[in-house]
């Protein structure tokens, strides 16, 4: 929830009589809180918008900056029948989210400081300048706003303990940032009374209306799209992985000269059966177990027969000695090439690992420089001598250094990180270069003693032959039938743990099917169906208590789930109504959307602000009961309602509130006052 407690602004000029500061500094009732003037231009869209500004919220007004702001922030102030220019100017907003309370400080004009800096004091505005209260800086409207550490609306998000849904947008996905939400909670008076969420700043949000009315409600259709889309992923994994594991194995089964069979090609829960399908056969349509026990059999008969004398037996013992050695020599150069491999992953790992720390530490210093650029100056922990990283006092050591060292600047920060960075950069790609290069080696190596180790069996065969007159065909035989056994002893090593991998993608397929199976049946779920009707209620029974009269029958008005924007007979209800029965819908939808929230459990934060809702001629009676209906609300929620009193029956009606009820604070002629 968000409660806005105390605004204050303060509006420094050149007149000298008590310092010149001119300013509102008003606290607002938890419910309702009217600002009022009997007469317009006295000022109270300008308080507003001090409220949108110190939130960030200005693009609802239409811009971002002190731009949006009137001139009163800016140029000039009106004091009686003087005018004084404006020197500086800023603003104070004490904000609660119902347990903890900040301060936040935004300048509108101020030489040395950026519009974009926001300094959030941890406390109430009575507290700023206690040590107890401590400030910090943070940015807006630039990149990280929404996501860095030091980014405002991060922090807001965080404050309100409001978790912004990822939305698609053109080709990406992005938060429903808050501006957007809270574009149908404050509505200001220029441009908010067009239409509903007419003050919507564009971040290119597929349905964006939709969007931020499903969030307010807490629909479960962000929940099940992001399940739909995450399931997505997960069966589209599982299948690229498992159409991977199929053409591995029958890719090396070809190459053996065999076959497999029982293997799907698409994910499928396995049961012990279908693993028992699974066959591998050989060409003569044998099993692969089968074949190597025969393989062996024959190759044990081979070895049983006697050895004959050969003329030339020395000479073939050294040769099988010397390939021996070799052999021995390229299996330590292969192990020690695999540990090294080793080594260097480990040194990758490493080092990536380092190097999110680093680029994580950049970041907060860029941040650090950020904020400098923009003025920062209060909070500035640099300034302290403490890290803004660690948080740490940089003259931290176990040597006394003496009162003369130099502490490295913000700029010399980031050199260092960035030169860290480059150096890790460098070390992760150098080790991953010499891991492609020793792996070259290592597949040379084995290469090499695969051939080592055939001629090192011929020459065994040759040493070991038969006295037979077919030695050489015998000796041929047996290293064929080696190399046969060898070749299918792999594959069957080879497909034993694919097939374990493909046990593994079954269980996953398996949890994707029962996850999937537990998504909602319907388009829209029973709950939601529920809380949309709710909806369409309270909308309804609203727009009767405003006395809606452009469509004779209320009836038929609807909010299908489709756009969650409301539509009569097909249509888009502004098209048939009438100037003021528009300004009823807002009004309706409005109030509505946190009626409904508060009796589901949605996500509205219980706020709202109206800057002048009694648009082209509303009658007293009406907004009488816009008051009313607000007062009604079952649940917490604060409403500020910007009101012109030039209507004697409306001002009494407000005047005569019981105090517990709403809160007037009266501006009179000016809503800017010399302090």
């Amino acid at each position: 929830m968000l409660r806005i407690n105390r605004l204050r602004i303060e509006i420094k000029t050149a007149n000298e009589e008590n310092g010149g500061i001119y300013g509102f500094d008003e606290k607002f009732s938890s419910g309702l809180t009217f600002i009022a003037s009997d007469n317009n231009t006295a000022g109270k869209s300008s308080v507003l918008e001090a409220i949108f500004y110190c939130l960030g919220f200005e693009e609802i007004i239409g811009g971002r900056n002190q731009k949006v702001l009137t001139s009163v922030y800016k140029s000039t102030i009106h004091d009686g029948d003087k005018d004084w220019s404006v020197l500086e100017s800023g603003a104070y907003l004490e904000i609660s989210n119902g347990n903890e309370i900040v301060t936040i400080y935004r300048s509108a004009k101020m030489e040395t400081r950026d519009p974009r800096l926001i300094t959030v004091y941890y406390g109430n505005y009575d507290s700023i300048g206690n040590q107890s209260t401590q400030p910090e800086d943070m940015y807006i409207h630039d990149g990280g706003a929404a996501t860095n550490e030091k980014g405002f609306h991060s922090f807001l998000e965080s404050f309100l303990h409001i978790q912004l849904p990822l939305v698609q947008t053109n080709g990406n996905n992005q938060k429903l940032y808050l501006q957007v939400i809270f574009s149908g909670l404050f509505i200001e008076q220029k441009h908010g009374w067009g239409d509903i969420f007419s003050g919507m700043p564009y971040f290119g949000i597929k349905d964006a209306k939709k969007r931020v009315v499903e969030f307010l409600l807490g629909l479960d259709t962000f929940k099940n799209e992001r399940e739909k889309n995450r399931l997505k992923s997960v069966k589209n994994t599982i299948i690229s992985e498992w159409k991977n594991i199929f053409d591995d194995i029958n890719r090396n089964a070809t190459h053996e000269s065999c076959s497999v069979s029982g293997l799907s090609i698409q994910p499928k829960i396995m049961s012990d059966n279908d693993y028992k399908a699974i066959a591998v056969t050989t060409v003569d349509k044998e099993s692969l177990e089968d074949a190597i026990s025969e393989l062996q059999d024959e190759h044990d008969s081979i070895k049983c027969l006697k050895p004959r004398n050969i003329d030339n037996f020395d000479d073939l013992n050294k040769e099988l000695q010397t390939i021996s050695e070799t052999i021995d020599s390229f299996e330590q150069k292969a192990f020690e090439c695999h540990e090294q491999i080793t080594l260097s992953r480990s040194a990758v790992t490493q080092a990536e690992r380092s190097l999110e720390i680093v680029i994580r530490d950049l970041r907060n210093n860029k941040d650090a420089a950020k904020l400098q650029t923009m003025g920062s100056v209060v909070g500035c922990k640099i300034a302290k001598n403490i890290c803004p990283t660690c948080n740490q006092k940089i003259d931290d050591s176990l040597l006394h250094l003496g009162n003369d060292i130099p502490i490295m600047s913000i700029e010399e920060n980031i050199r260092h990180l960035e030169g860290q960075k480059s150096v890790l950069e460098f070390t992760r790609d150098s080790h991953k270069t010499n891991i492609e290069q020793l792996s070259l080696v290592e597949n040379n190596l084995q290469s090499r003693l695969v051939t080592l180790r055939r001629l090192a069996q011929t020459i065994r065969s040759d040493i070991y032959s038969t006295e037979t007159e077919w030695s050489e065909s015998v000796v041929q035989k047996f290293v064929e039938i080696e190399s046969k056994i060898r070749g299918y002893v792999q594959l069957q090593s080879f497909i034993d743990q694919k097939l374990e991998e493909i046990r593994k993608l079954s269980d996953r397929w398996k949890k994707y099917k029962e996850e999937y199976e537990k998504l909602p049946k319907k388009e829209v779920s029973d709950l939601d169906a529920e809380v949309i009707k709710t909806f369409k209620n309270n909308f309804v029974n609203n727009l009767r208590k405003y006395k809606y009269k452009s469509a004779p029958d209320i009836d038929a008005v609807d909010i299908p789930v489709e756009t969650c924007l409301p539509l009569i007979d097909g249509f888009d209800m502004k098209f048939d109504s009438s100037a003021s029965d528009n300004i009823r819908i807002i009004w309706s939808f409005t109030i509505a959307l946190l009626q409904t929230s508060l009796a589901k459990r949605g996500n509205h934060p219980s706020i709202i602000i109206f800057d002048e809702p009694a648009q082209h001629s509303i009658v007293t009676s009406d907004m009488e009961s816009l008051i009313q209906s607000v007062l009604d609300i079952e649940g917490a929620a604060q409403v500020i309602v910007g009101i012109t009193l030039n209507n004697e029956e409306l001002k009494q009606f407000i005047e005569n509130l019981p105090e517990e009820d709403a809160k007037i604070i009266n501006i009179g002629e000016r809503a800017f006052k010399l302090f």
